[in-house]
């Protein structure tokens, strides 16, 4: 969502916390999707690696204004023989809304949602998988803030 990946700009006051991870589901049938916008990246990338480490498949959907802003795209490129990497580059927010949408469906009840980034992202990648998994297999990580997890319908 364009409007929400604000750029940092050089002395503007940024606060970056250690980034915060949910438990990882690691059964072999369950699918992993993941999604990251602006400083999300950081989470997402961790939970990837550890997919990644621990011989797990995963989808990583990475968004971002434009390439030279597409935070850690290097170490998601360098995990694509783990899982698939897709890279979301200067999509307005319809569009946002389509692929996110998209990329989603279909899937199984049982499939994980992990989503990191600013909480409109991340509400609206909640909102779009409700409609295909269970609640408590949503994760949301917004940087900053400590790890939720939506277990109401």
């Amino acid at each position: 969502m364009r409007d929400n990946l604000m750029p940092v700009i050089e002395c503007d006051e940024t606060f970056v916390g250690i980034p915060q991870s949910p438990p990882i589901a690691l059964n072999e049938r369950v699918r992993s999707i993941l999604y990251c916008g602006g400083p999300g990246a950081a989470s997402i990338v961790g939970i990837a690696k550890r997919l990644a480490s621990a011989g797990r498949k995963f989808e990583v959907h990475h968004f971002a204004q434009s390439t030279d802003r597409a935070a850690f795209r290097d170490e998601f490129d360098a995990l694509r023989d783990h899982g698939k990497v897709y890279h979301h580059l200067d999509l307005t927010d319809d569009l946002f809304a389509q692929k996110s949408a998209f990329t989603m469906s279909p899937t199984h009840a049982c499939t994980q949602i992990y989503c990191s980034g600013p909480p409109a992202f991340t509400d609206l990648v909640e909102r779009q998988a409700r409609e295909w998994v269970h609640a408590s297999n949503i994760h949301k990580i917004v940087p900053g803030d400590s790890v939720t997890r939506r277990d109401t319908a």
